[in-house]
């Protein structure tokens, strides 16, 4: 499986980050299997690091590892309650942590983040909100949380853009 990530710098050796804001998923390495959303990422972080130039990191990690009994993984299928669940416990909770090596799931974008904001904020309800995402096209982000995960991706090779 080819998997992207968009930084302002390249990263051939992936460290797991802890943000500096909150993260979907938590802290982690984030990528995705979009070329397009690892653009809009990097040029995301281009624009607020001030930086000449965008990155587009490319990885490959065997196609099985998703199902690997090896990792404890979690796979969010679409705009699920227990993916909002995960979402909002991570972007809301002080100090909230999980287990998981691998998480796969969609990602919470500006549109996203504007549905989770009225929904935090108690001005809609829960199925509501699912509801309400699932009419949404939802791009997927892998991110990798434990050293045994992070050092399955092979690095391939970076773009500037």
């Amino acid at each position: 499986m080819i998997l992207y990530h968009g930084s302002n710098v390249s990263v051939e050796k992936p460290t797991i980050i802890k943000a500096n804001r909150t993260l979907d998923f938590g802290n982690g390495f984030y990528t995705t299997t979009s070329k397009e959303q690892a653009y809009k990422w990097a040029k995301i972080k281009q624009r607020r690091e001030e930086t000449v130039n965008g990155f587009i990191t490319i990885y490959e990690i065997p196609d099985e590892i998703i199902v690997s009994k090896d990792l404890n993984i979690k796979v969010f299928r679409g705009a699920s309650k227990n993916w909002l669940n995960f979402v909002v416990n991570n972007r809301m909770v002080i100090n909230y942590s999980h287990s998981f090596d691998i998480v796969k799931g969609s990602v919470a974008d500006d549109r996203v983040y504007a549905c989770l904001n009225a929904f935090e904020n108690r001005f809609m309800d829960f199925d509501t909100a699912i509801k309400e995402l699932r009419t949404y096209k939802l791009d997927d982000q892998i991110s990798f949380h434990s050293l045994k995960a992070i050092n399955l991706l092979r690095f391939i090779k970076c773009e500037v853009i």
